[in-house]
């Protein structure tokens, strides 16, 4: 009981994520609905609504880190490399309510910096192909916000350099080896130097320091 209770974010997460995910809705899909002509999973990020349709684009921000792709691959990710190495342990050092916080403020900070970045190369490169298949696609999924808690659960380590190190090694192998996207990429580097200076600043490590 007193581990469960410890973790009571990490749990509810992952127990909301596999149930939408496993069958509560039709093949493990999200139900799709039409934007602008082209077909959008609901809650997803569409980076030019920051613009277009600013108050829907918040919201997705609450909504899209429950929300994974069908492939299977991206939830695994999430749940065991994310949840169950990083943020349950942040979570039982820190508690609930600061580990929620670190991890949707990271995804918030992380979604809205990518987005804004996403539309001003859009107007400077209208034909630059990674942007374009950055703006034209809808962005779903919590690893941004574990990304966020790395980069806060540095300070809880004797060697902390070496924590986003390793991080930052591990995403360049996920980025060059792996392929992933590189709007992910930097999403995910943002949200950890976000989760770094906020729980520094928030556990007064810098003050300390000077």
């Amino acid at each position: 009981m007193e581990l469960l209770l410890s973790r009571k974010f990490s749990i509810l997460y992952l127990v909301v994520i596999w149930v939408l995910w496993l069958g509560l809705v039709p093949g493990g899909k999200f139900d799709c609905i039409e934007f602008g002509g082209r077909l959008g999973c609901v809650g997803g990020l569409w980076p030019e609504e920051i613009i277009s349709k600013p108050l829907k684009f918040l919201f997705s921000l609450v909504v899209a880190p429950w929300l994974h792709h069908d492939g299977g691959e991206h939830i695994f990710f999430v749940t065991f490399f994310g949840f169950m190495m990083f943020v349950q342990s942040f979570e039982v050092r820190v508690g609930s309510v600061k580990t929620f916080l670190m991890f949707f403020t990271s995804i918030a900070i992380a979604g809205i910096l990518v987005a804004l970045a996403m539309n001003m190369g859009d107007v400077l490169w209208p034909d630059n192909e990674i942007l374009n298949q950055g703006m034209g696609r809808s962005w779903i999924g919590g690893s941004a916000g574990f990304f966020g808690i790395i980069g806060a659960s540095a300070h809880q380590s004797n060697s902390r350099w070496l924590v986003i190190l390793i991080a930052v090694i591990f995403e360049t192998w996920n980025y060059y080896t792996h392929g992933i996207s590189t709007f992910t990429s930097i999403a995910h580097m943002t949200s950890m130097v976000y989760g770094f200076l906020v729980w520094g600043w928030w556990i007064g490590a810098w003050k300390a320091e000077s």
